[in-house]
């Protein structure tokens, strides 16, 4: 009973809209995975479900890369 509760709770309800940012933002074409029955669909699956839990981290675009040195540094 007490999950029930939760769900519909404040809690619950951020939860729920952050799940559903998180599908609206990976359905793209390309990150829906096709439906298959093989290793490599099952991969695709798992991303693309990590994509939804994690999708604030898509906003992440971090200043260095390994192909591209920071300004001032002896590979620069």
């Amino acid at each position: 009973m007490d999950y029930v509760k939760a769900l519909f709770s404040v809690k619950g309800l951020v939860i729920v809209v952050y799940v559903l940012i998180g599908l609206f933002v990976n359905t793209a074409s390309p990150h829906i995975p096709h439906a298959a029955f093989n290793l490599a669909a099952l991969h695709s699956w798992v991303q693309y479900f990590i994509s939804i839990f994690f999708w604030p981290l898509s906003f992440w675009h971090p200043t260095f890369t390994v192909g591209q040195w920071p300004a001032g540094s002896v590979g620069g």
